[in-house]
């Protein structure tokens, strides 16, 4: 039987039909071979959009395929007819199962039927790679990573186009292929094998669920392990069910998580304990140096701000604390963050207390959706209130940017880098949240390029600051993430080895967003470090490490006057 190795490119519709957005396939992409791997011809075909008009521009740019390559394609069940009479009786395969789920899709809209014409048997080759080479299935491995973990020379293949990413997914086929082997991953496509395919894991967020059984609710003791008694309520946080627990044999206190999934083969139950979090109350603060910033407390509030960017009448600029808020317990006081269990209404007065000591307008904050990625937006006043009083609309941003007066940028932290860019030349801020992979891919320098890009920004005369966040001695991390920092150059600076008993490395954040910071050009004297640990000064601020994640949310904020 020959194997068929298929790519598909599509773009994202919105269907008025369903009322919502489909994956259109706009490119058919394959390669046909025998069992000894050698190519016999190719594929290639672009499918005519029916349901979008044009291509987005993400897609454009990923794809460099254009709405005139369009024009001259084939309607997709013609397409698809086309490519079964080309692939005939062949085992199909491609890199992860997107591209089937993508394929039922658009069989199920144009054409009514859940099966797709051309598949009998099927392997997700991106499965059976990962198992062969040893590199675990717990997370896929993109297309890209694994020809770049073979060593495969993929120079001159566009990605991201569908025919040349079927011969880098031959290429890797041939280092990875064993037909002995191979067996056990051919799935027959037949009823079960589209029922598995299209159900969605979903979690299970109520107890009462005739699926959550008694057993599921037990924890034994992590200590000895004893029969436990819950001695809180449980509450669901971020798709898990947590609660405390204490040792009925030697009483020792614990926190459980319990996380229930309904997977296709059943229930996946995942149950850990975690020693009680660190809750420590607000610290009776005075006006004064702490580290190399400065703690100001107008109308009762905690403010740390910068001694260094004093002169500068025209930006305002502040970090907030602990201190001065109405919110209690884990939160208190001054919790700035929606969402981790605190009351709306808290938060909100939190905001208007804070702004209004800062000097700040609480109806002037924007706030992106971060999640650890080195995204920037720049805004203007049509953002303000985005993320706080109105509905995110920035999903995936972990930087901002504007040169508005009157838009104060907004950073949530607790124990991550907050970073602050000032262009005194041409009267543009920058602010940007900088976790651990966001410090290792270089948020640093991709604000300063942004902003380079954005106002015209010279480096050199940039001004940034590192704000509150983890220091060097409590930022032990293991070899996984310690690798992602010893890859990068002058790691000695700021990755410490273990030695004698300690099995951990230590990472200096703060270094190695000044090492990116340098090298992006910006002059070692214009770079502030403000020298506060979070976890160190926990009573103070917000740590994420102290209190295991109970805890509220800090926030960095810069603006123009």
């Amino acid at each position: 039987m020959d194997i068929v190795i298929l790519d598909l490119e599509w773009n994202a519709a919105y269907s008025r039909r369903l009322q919502g957005y489909i994956n259109e396939i706009i490119e058919f992409g394959a390669v046909k071979c025998g069992e000894d791997l050698q190519v016999k011809s190719e594929f290639s075909c672009f499918v005519k959009p029916q349901v979008g008009k044009h291509i987005s521009s993400t897609i454009a740019s990923l794809t460099n395929i254009t709405d005139e390559n369009l024009e001259e394609g084939l309607p997709f069940m013609q397409a698809a007819a086309r490519f079964k009479r080309w692939a005939g009786d062949c085992l199909v395969m491609t890199w992860g199962t997107s591209d089937i789920l993508t394929l039922i899709e658009n069989c199920r809209y144009f054409n009514g039927r859940e099966k797709v014409p051309f598949l009998s048997r099927y392997v997700d080759l991106q499965r059976y790679a990962q198992v062969r080479m040893g590199w675990g299935t717990s997370n896929q491995v993109g297309l890209s990573t694994a020809a770049e973990l073979l060593e495969l020379d993929v120079s001159g293949m566009d990605h991201h186009r569908a025919g040349d990413d079927s011969l880098i997914t031959l290429e890797i086929l041939r280092r990875v292929y064993d037909r002995e082997a191979m067996g056990p991953f051919v799935d027959v496509c037949d009823d079960e094998f589209y029922r598995r395919m299209t159900f969605k894991t979903s979690y299970i967020c109520d107890l009462r669920s005739p699926l959550v059984e008694a057993g599921h609710l037990r924890f034994a003791c992590p200590r000895c392990g004893g029969e436990s008694k819950r001695t809180t309520r449980w509450s669901l946080k971020n798709k898990s069910f947590r609660a405390e627990f204490a040792c009925k044999a030697c009483g020792t206190p614990f926190a459980g998580r319990l996380i229930i999934k309904q997977k296709y083969e059943g229930l996946a139950v995942n149950k850990k304990t975690f020693p009680l979090p660190e809750i420590q109350e607000p610290r009776k603060a005075q006006p004064g140096p702490v580290g190399r910033m400065r703690l100001e407390m107008p109308q009762g509030v905690g403010v740390l701000r910068f001694p260094e960017y004093d002169g500068l009448g025209w930006v305002n600029h502040a970090f907030t604390t602990r201190l001065g808020g109405v919110s209690g317990g884990e939160f208190a006081a001054m919790n700035l963050g929606f969402g981790r269990g605190d009351k709306d209404e808290n938060v909100a007065r939190n905001f208007e207390l804070f702004c209004g000591a800062a000097g700040f307008d609480a109806q002037s904050l924007v706030a992106g959706a971060q999640d650890h990625h080195v995204n920037i937006r720049r805004v203007g006043g049509a953002e303000k209130g985005i993320g706080i009083w109105r509905e995110k609309d920035m999903e995936s941003i972990d930087g901002l940017c504007t040169d508005v007066a009157g838009v104060t940028l907004v950073i949530y932290t607790a124990d991550c880098v907050p970073l602050y860019f000032i262009d005194p030349e041409h009267h543009a801020i920058g602010l940007a949240h900088a976790g651990w992979r966001g410090t290792a891919a270089g948020m640093a320098q991709v604000m300063v390029k942004r902003m380079e890009a954005e106002f015209g920004t010279d480096p050199g005369k940039l001004l940034a600051a590192i704000g509150p966040s983890i220091c060097r001695d409590c930022f032990e991390v293991d070899e996984p993430v310690a690798k992602e920092f010893l890859a990068l150059a002058e790691s000695e600076k700021f990755v410490t080895k273990p030695t004698g008993t300690d099995v951990k490395y230590h990472v200096d954040l703060w270094e190695c967003n000044r090492q990116f910071l340098l090298s992006a050009g910006v002059r070692e004297g214009n770079i502030t470090l403000g020298g506060v640990c979070t976890m160190c000064e926990s009573d103070l601020v917000f740590s994420h490490r102290r209190t295991r994640g109970h805890r509220g949310s800090n926030c960095a904020m810069l603006a123009l006057q």
